[in-house]
């Protein structure tokens, strides 16, 4: 592939830097109310148990710590997180990664070679089709309904694509980027049924389940899988702390079949040589003085009233053919307005009423696009915020 041919192929790597000049380009607006970043409150964020934890780790250990260690990670935090996590796994079945993205690559990098297929939910993270797309993987977009994604368009995938080698489904179950939409416990079963028929891994994106607001938690794909199927080699969880502590510690894991881990140990071992170990070492202090319980009780604290009031705020002033998703955690929720509406365009019009968001299409991978879409975080702005910017929002439609 020459170089012309390669710049073209960048698609959703150019939508990404999109998104982040459209958020970027949001702060510099006076008065502007952003729905736009996926970013939690900073108000959740343990700065002074962090900060103590930093000094603590740095004064005991300092000159062990801040020297080179395993790229799978700390042993120590590995059981911390075994314990959080009440999990009947080893530590070799744990790695630490820099970031739930960069273990989403490690993954998908230990298995893909250029022109493999996955199957991925439609909307999607668009960090992840990123990722999908530098490894030269081709995307079978699948579609999104009110329990995740159409299980039946799943399996019309994989029997027409039977002769090409479709190694991944890709899947956020919970509290869904961008629609925030939560997988069924049917489909989740479902889904794994199929994968272990059809010699597929899943590859489960979990950076939201424990902020549930509403309802009954579901087991995770990975739980389910061991504990149902008796599988310990179908699903690769992927799972973070960016959402509970802070994006700011770059610190996740993946959980997986020890020889799937060690796969990945390889890859890793060629672009990262030691994930973060002072910042490991605090984040299984943290775990290991039972401080997380709490944390994410206080996230949920923040966040419900927020998802409350947008959803009420949306109640209140959108027109009867918009139509919303109502999440039952996490941070986002997913606006369908009418096919006619193109939201690409609506972004400009609601900049001008000073009020920004992020239009559908950018959550698609090329040439699946649909435009009638937009996702809204409310778990960065205020309340009074929320409610003048859905306000905002509604007036440029009419």
């Amino acid at each position: 592939m020459n170089w012309r041919n390669k710049c073209t192929r960048n698609t959703l790597m150019m939508k990404s830097s999109m998104i982040r000049n459209l958020v970027e380009m949001t702060k510099s607006v006076p008065g502007l109310i952003s729905f736009a970043g996926g970013f939690p409150s900073p108000s959740t964020f343990p700065v002074a148990q962090l900060a103590d934890l930093y000094r603590e780790v740095l004064h005991e250990d300092g000159k062990n710590i801040l020297q080179y260690g395993s790229t799978g990670g700390e042993q120590e935090l590995k059981q911390a997180i075994i314990d959080q996590e009440e999990l009947d796994i080893t530590t070799d079945e744990v790695m630490i990664c820099s970031g739930a993205t960069n273990g989403i690559y490690t993954a998908i990098r230990s298995f893909i070679e250029s022109g493999d297929f996955i199957i991925s939910e439609s909307p999607s993270f668009l960090g992840s089709l990123v990722a999908f797309e530098a490894v030269g993987a081709n995307i079978l977009p699948v579609t999104m309904r009110s329990d995740g994604l159409d299980i039946e368009q799943l399996k019309t995938y994989i029997k027409q694509n039977k002769s090409e080698k479709i190694k991944f489904i890709y899947t956020i179950p919970d509290f869904q980027n961008p629609t925030g939409i939560t997988m069924s416990n049917e489909k989740r079963e479902m889904m794994i049924k199929i994968a272990i028929e059809n010699d597929i891994l899943i590859l489960e994106d979990d950076p939201y389940s424990k902020l549930r607001f509403y309802g009954t938690a579901k087991n995770s794909l990975f739980r389910i899988a061991r504990e149902k199927f008796n599988n310990k080699s179908v699903v690769i969880s992927i799972r973070s702390f960016s959402k509970l502590l802070g994006p700011g510690l770059r610190i996740a894991y993946t959980l997986a079949d020890k020889n799937i881990i060690s796969l990945m140990n390889s890859w890793a071992q060629k672009i990262n040589v030691t994930t973060d170990r002072v910042t490991q070492r605090v984040v299984s202090r943290y775990l290991e003085k039972g401080l997380l319980t709490d944390q994410i009780k206080h996230i949920k604290e923040t966040y419900k009233p927020l998802c409350d009031q947008m959803v009420s705020s949306l109640d209140k002033y959108m027109p009867e053919n918009v139509k919303w998703t109502k999440p039952e955690g996490g941070m986002f929720l997913w606006l369908n307005l009418p096919e006619s509406v193109n939201t690409d365009n609506q972004f400009k019009k609601a900049l001008n009423h000073k009020v920004a968001f992020i239009p559908g299409s950018k959550f698609y991978s090329q040439g699946s696009e649909k435009y009638n879409g937009l996702r809204l975080n409310f778990s960065f702005p205020t309340a009074e915020q929320i409610d003048e910017g859905i306000k905002r929002i509604a007036d440029t439609l009419s």
